[in-house]
């Protein structure tokens, strides 16, 4: 049996997935590549299949969108809307609150630039999943991967105005096209939840990053109060844009593989905050 929460029914746990049971075209864990996993039920949104891995305990989706569905069908700007719909729907009170929560975390915070630029050398920063392409803040020269056609072209204006540009393409297949030890920021802010190769994407994170550079990321944090108080209506539950679920241990274990070290930004008010946000660094 697996680590896991308690209220995990009998049959749950005894729903181990072999490669040969999982058909064709199933998702090994990005972790450790098993396929042997258990099927979390009461999480799932069918047809999106949550599972977690036997060997690792890593929670992933099993059944992901294929990358060019991402391009138009799944692209990010349609499925953020359909999402806030969604929510709004189905807790309507919870989603007002929350509004209210990050205006007011907004207003006593830094911001996310603030943030950035104690972070950073001035240099080439990369952003991964740039979106319409102005999360970079000045001075630095924004170099942005993004799948979504609409976003690329937006953000390749936005980029090459300040000297840079927007690759369009997967994550992976972008970064590949990028020198060694060349950023000395890179900026994976709710992304890497989104990437079915999450672990060769850090690797090559690790690849692009100079030596003193530093790696933002922020993901849902599924090791959160609120993720086993709320069950399935949890916000980090979001299918099939989230693909990927990690705790303090699954993000620490998979930067330490990749040659990174993990530093936690909030590290004190991590078990009630939705949220992972934290640093990555070489060894």
């Amino acid at each position: 049996m697996t680590r896991g929460d308690a209220s995990r029914s009998f049959s749950e746990q005894l729903t181990e997935i072999a490669a040969s049971e999982v058909g064709k075209g199933a998702r090994p864990c990005p972790q450790c590549g098993s396929f042997v996993c258990v099927f979390l039920s009461r999480y799932s949104s069918p047809p999106w299949q949550l599972f977690e891995c036997s060997a690792c305990s890593f929670v992933f989706l099993r059944n992901p969108p294929e990358y060019k569905r991402l391009i138009s069908e799944y692209a990010w700007e349609k499925t953020r809307v359909a999402e806030k719909g969604r929510r709004k729907r189905r807790s309507p009170l919870l989603t007002w609150v929350d509004g209210k929560t990050r205006w007011r975390l907004g207003v006593f915070s830094p911001g996310i630039s603030g943030r950035l630029t104690s972070l950073w050398r001035v240099g080439p920063v990369l952003d991964v999943g740039c979106g319409a392409g102005k999360r970079v803040p000045e001075p630095y020269i924004p170099i942005g991967i993004e799948i979504s056609e609409v976003l690329w072209r937006e953000a390749d204006i936005n980029m090459r105005a300040r000297g840079g540009r927007a690759i369009h393409a997967p994550a992976v297949e972008g970064i590949q096209q990028l020198p060694d030890r060349y950023f000395t920021g890179i900026l994976l802010r709710s992304f890497l939840e989104h990437e079915a190769q999450p672990k060769v994407l850090l690797k090559e994170c690790a690849r692009v990053l100079a030596a003193e550079g530093t790696i933002y990321v922020r993901v849902p944090n599924y090791g959160s109060l609120n993720r086993r108080i709320r069950g399935a209506k949890w916000c980090g539950f979001r299918f099939p844009d989230h693909v990927n679920f990690f705790d303090r241990k699954s993000l620490l274990q998979m930067g330490e593989d990749c040659g990174l070290r993990l530093d936690l930004i909030n590290p004190l008010r991590l078990p009630f905050d939705d949220n992972i946000n934290a640093v990555f660094t070489r060894y």
